[in-house]
């Protein structure tokens, strides 16, 4: 075999070898976006709920909801002996014996504790606790009214809802007063009828 041929039957082994793997291989796939709301072990009535929860946020304009996973479960004690939690992306929501309209209200507060950590800038904060006179964000010594945290995510929830569930906070307010507090977290004003 003269040079020539050595040369082509080289390109063409080289070829081959090629075709070889990027048929065994497959061309790289991107990465899947995670997707912005995974739900399991929910009823269908529970699953529309948090799909309408969900929704909420991006009719209102809050659309920057970092990825959420939500568990639904039959049993408090899954939920810290309450109805929701909320921790690092996953949301425990324990409503199967409530009515659709607090299922979707326990939905929205649990999401407003995500959207908050997400969005709302320390000194937005700090002039909320402020204004509500609030010693602590999270201090789980506190009762669960007294917690900014718990009082921003019950503002968000107000702003968002439908007007049917008052808001569960250490004093009534009128609805003049949610709105300023609504946006002041959010900047944007209540999409809620009772505004």
């Amino acid at each position: 075999m003269d040079a020539g041929t050595r040369t082509l039957a080289a390109r063409i082994a080289l070829i081959a070898c090629l075709a070889v793997a990027a048929f065994a291989y497959g061309p790289k796939a991107p990465a899947a976006t995670p997707r912005p709301l995974t739900v399991s072990g929910a009823t269908a009535v529970q699953e529309r709920a948090v799909d309408w929860a969900f929704h909420r946020y991006g009719q209102a304009g809050l659309r920057n909801l970092p990825p959420l996973e939500v568990h639904l479960h039959e049993a408090h004690d899954d939920c810290g002996g309450g109805l929701g939690l909320y921790y690092a992306g996953r949301i425990d929501l324990c409503t199967k014996s409530s009515s659709e309209p607090y299922q979707r209200k326990f939905a929205l507060h649990e999401m407003a504790h995500a959207w908050t950590q997400a969005n709302v800038p320390d000194d937005v904060l700090r002039a909320f606790m402020q204004r509500q006179r609030v010693t602590a964000w999270n201090d789980r010594s506190l009762p669960w009214k007294e917690r900014g945290t718990e009082q921003a995510a019950e503002v968000i929830t107000w702003g968002l809802g439908q007007g049917e569930i008052a808001p569960l906070l250490p004093e009534t307010l009128d609805p003049a007063t949610l709105a300023a507090l609504y946006e002041m977290l959010t900047g944007r004003a209540p999409i809620t009828p009772a505004a």
